[in-house]
């Protein structure tokens, strides 16, 4: 394929799958939470979700030597479908374990969430691996020499627009209870998707694989000379964080209503829209050793503002929140990315990917699946613990000061 093709068909790929999250997997969260999920539960979904994509990642890197890009395509758009699936199986038939918690041995329910929490996560979890490994890997083949930050803008455009239609037919869909109508729609669309990337595609087609197969082992005792370990470990707890409890925090506020979570969220993306396009467009001619450490402390500043949040408040002044909240972490990601996928491009790329991958979804499996069992023996008010997170990300962001960007041209530490 030509340079211009590849990239044609990196956009819709990502176009395509950022529509099908919008859908239903951006509302996962809150959608079980409808159904009984606590935060207890949550957290072994997401603790599951961490080592399910650590496992899947072997698959991946077996799948990517032996098997096509048309062919590993493919089997991202059957798992997206299968985590559908298998959240309709514990939540829209009648008897459902998220519907019918309590029997005669578990009388309030709590083990049928925890297991049912389970193998929505272990679901979640093996697409997520193959999805965002598949994208990050087509995004590194994206990069020239001094491009990432106007190409990482560029991708969080097309992601915007489609990612934003998704979570509007998605909110709109799960209010009037169309579970059945968001399974079809995320199926006409895999398939229509599915058509037009395969044929577009030169037969045998291959995605950038690591030099050697990665390891779990390997990741977790990778150490650079840029700070790179720190990060491997906090990031992951972070993204779920963001992903996951943040949108929890905005279903609250929005008094427990898909369709106005889905416009609250897209009214924020879209008041940002013409900044960040602005800001992508220079980030790469900046110093980026400053512009990095100001991202920083914005971001620190957003989970600060998110523990001050009251999820009773309402007005303008909950808006400003709202609005800074996500211009802090928006601003953070692009300059984080762009910094992480510079020192990728100088340390063997995909290698460093999955280095990246497989340490932060471990930690994170680790982190969320303790918290989780500490909340199932220690039940607590759903505000406090929420408060309670995001005053410790507060403080846990400033691990992102010790990602070194002066020096990102040098190896990494062979040790």
């Amino acid at each position: 394929m030509s340079t211009s093709s590849r990239s044609l068909f990196f956009y819709q790929f990502l176009g395509s799958h950022s529509l099908l999250i919008g859908l239903l997997p951006f509302f996962l969260p809150v959608y079980l939470w409808t159904h009984g999920l606590n935060l207890s539960g949550m957290c072994i979904l997401l603790g599951a979700s961490g080592f399910a994509f650590c496992i899947a990642l072997g698959f991946w890197q077996s799948f990517t030597k032996t098997r096509s890009l048309g062919e590993l395509v493919t089997v991202t758009f059957l798992l997206e479908i299968a985590l559908i699936v298998v959240v309709g199986l514990f939540t829209a038939i009648p008897g459902a374990p998220l519907t019918q918690q309590a029997t005669a041995t578990d009388p309030d329910g709590s083990v049928s969430l925890l297991i049912s929490a389970t193998f929505i996560g272990a679901a979640n979890g093996f697409y997520n691996a193959f999805f965002w490994t598949t994208q990050r890997s087509l995004f590194l083949e994206q990069l020239g020499r001094n491009d990432t930050g106007k190409n990482y803008g560029n991708l969080q455009i097309v992601v915007a627009v489609f990612l934003k239609l998704g979570i509007l037919l998605g909110g709109l869909l799960l209010d009037n209870g169309g579970f059945v109508l968001v399974l079809v729609l995320s199926a006409i669309v895999s398939a229509v998707s599915l058509v037009l990337l395969v044929r577009s595609l030169m037969p045998g087609s291959r995605i950038r694989t690591a030099d050697t197969r990665i390891s779990l082992v390997q990741s977790l005792n990778y150490k650079d000379k840029v700070g790179s370990r720190s990060i491997f470990f906090t990031d992951g707890i972070f993204l779920y964080l963001e992903s996951h409890f943040w949108t929890l925090s905005l279903f609250l506020v929005v008094r427990k209503d898909f369709s106005l979570l889905g416009i609250a969220v897209v009214l924020l993306a879209v008041a940002f829209s013409a900044v960040f396009f602005i800001i992508k467009n220079r980030i790469d001619n900046l110093p980026i050793s400053v512009v990095y450490k100001i991202a920083v402390w914005l971001y620190a500043f957003s989970w600060f503002a998110r523990f001050l949040l009251d999820s009773t408040a309402t007005g303008s002044g909950l808006l400003v929140t709202l609005i800074l909240i996500t211009f802090c972490s928006s601003f953070f990601r692009l300059t984080f990315n762009k910094h992480f996928f510079d020192v990728a491009r100088r340390s063997h790329c995909m290698n460093y990917l999955l280095l990246k991958s497989y340490a932060s979804q471990w930690v994170l499996g680790i982190f969320f699946s303790t918290l989780g069992i500490l909340l199932f023996f220690i039940p607590l008010e759903t505000d406090a613990v929420l408060a309670a997170v995001y005053a410790g990300a507060t403080l846990l962001t400033l691990v992102y000061f010790l990602y070194i960007t002066g020096r990102i041209g040098i190896e990494p530490a062979d040790r």
